[in-house]
């Protein structure tokens, strides 16, 4: 058997080449002695594992900054060296600090800037490493991504911090987070552009289909004297998924109900929608739910008032209509609603009804008996029961909270519309399990 060549105290070839290589990088090789060091715990007490975690990290950031900044180093080198050997004329003429930022921090190389007999400014090395000027790198532009569709821009330069071991300004958080989210917007409106209606033959035989809107305190863009108006917007969500799983797509706008609708479809399609599914849709009755399900969905689509949106119009009209026991009256009136006597509600509340005239605004019976006599072909729960499918809407109440409210709706946040609506594509392109194909 052949055995490697050795050198001097026993060393192979590869190991005096590593050593020799490590000699030309000192800075590397102090950092690769203490992460050593560290391993050997020879001296003092024996430290505990968060503490030697603790300093490994600290040493790999320092060991990942050294790293590429002599990478730089060397790439400049032999950017220069290429240029030379493509036209011998060009020279150095001066040199400049590129410099931008990585998760080690911030990195910077000397930069030379050329001039040819025919170019009087030539600087390659930009282009070449694929970095700007006090750019971002694409690993950190996801990071701040991340962090700044969860948390407020100050406050993810703490988490960077944290984490990263170096401190960027909040400016550069901001900037990167909404054109990544103005990105997110553009290829969902891609996606959203192509048909809907365009299904498979298979599919599953029930989809599930939600929408709702949630009110995002907005102001006017430009400059003002004093403080500037708000107005809250109402911005719409769409939500579907396969009865009994847990996957679910979702899309928002701040757009018209025919978009929004648009969207559903889109949302029922991409959960698995087929050609013979049934799209069971949910919502708190507005009209214009009831008419974009009919609109997307046509014959196969039906519509359920939410059960618990109904149950709130009972609660308020109880005490008017049994004062001594309002719980025992709403409940008696719901489980009539599940086993479909529905007419027999109506008929409860008519006999209870407030007097012609009065105040706006305190006339529950009347309002809880118009709304349900209104919707008479939307409250067919015991049919809904009978077929295993839900009858509240608690799949976009729950994606309100955690697609939407969780960044766009903080104590005293205001949010240009423009932006609000590309944060809101960008946390819900990462709901739908699009995140790691938006970076790749």
């Amino acid at each position: 058997m052949k055995q490697k060549e050795s050198g001097p105290q026993g060393l192979s070839s590869q190991e005096i080449q590593f050593a020799e290589q490590l000699r030309s990088h000192p800075v590397i090789a102090a950092r690769f002695q203490s992460i050593l060091a560290t391993v050997r715990n020879a001296e003092g007490p024996l430290k505990t594992f968060d503490e030697v975690e603790g300093l490994v990290v600290a040493e790999m950031r320092q060991l990942g900054k050294a790293a590429v900044c002599a990478w730089a180093v060397r790439a400049e080198e032999r950017v220069g060296q290429e240029l030379k050997a493509q036209d011998p004329t060009v020279r150095s003429r001066k040199k400049k600090t590129l410099g931008w930022w990585c998760v080690f921090g911030w990195v910077a190389v000397r930069d030379r800037v050329w001039r040819s007999r025919s170019r009087s400014y030539i600087r390659p090395l930009p282009g070449r490493l694929g970095v700007t000027p006090r750019g971002l790198s694409r690993r950190l532009q996801r990071v701040l991504t991340d962090f700044g569709c969860e948390h407020s821009f100050a406050k993810v330069v703490a988490r960077v911090g944290e984490h990263y071991g170096f401190e960027i300004n909040a400016s550069a958080v901001r900037k990167t987070t909404l054109e990544h989210a103005k990105r997110a917007r553009q290829k969902l409106e891609e996606h959203y552009a192509k048909p809907f209606r365009t299904l498979p033959a298979a599919g599953p035989k029930h989809i599930v289909a939600e929408l709702d809107g949630t009110m995002i305190c907005t102001v006017a863009s430009g400059r003002r004297k004093g403080k500037k108006p708000r107005e809250w917007k109402e911005m719409r969500l769409a939500a579907a998924q396969v009865l009994g799983k847990a996957e679910t797509v979702y899309a928002a706008t701040f757009g018209e109900v025919g978009e929004v609708g648009r969207r559903l479809g889109h949302c029922a399609r991409d959960a698995g929608r087929g050609l013979e599914s049934r799209v069971h849709t949910l919502g708190d009755g507005a009209e214009w739910i009831r008419l974009q399900t009919r609109e997307v969905f046509g014959e196969k689509g039906t519509f359920l008032c939410d059960y618990y949106h109904v149950s709130e119009y009972l609660a308020g009209a109880a005490p008017g209509c049994r004062a001594e026991a309002p719980d025992r009256w709403r409940r008696t009136q719901q489980a009539r609603l599940k086993r479909g006597a529905s007419a027999k509600v109506i008929q409860e509340l008519a006999g209870h009804l407030e007097p012609e005239g009065a105040p706006e605004g305190k006339t529950p019976v009347r309002d809880a008996h118009r709304y349900l006599a209104n919707r008479t072909d939307c409250i067919d729960y015991p049919g809904a029961i009978r077929m295993g499918l839900p009858i509240g809407s608690g799949m976009i109440e729950s994606a309100h909270r955690h697609v939407l409210q969780a960044r766009l709706k903080g104590a005293g946040t205001t949010w240009l519309p423009e932006h609000a609506d590309r944060i809101a594509n960008l946390r819900v392109l990462r709901a739908n399990g699009k995140w790691p194909e938006f970076w790749n």
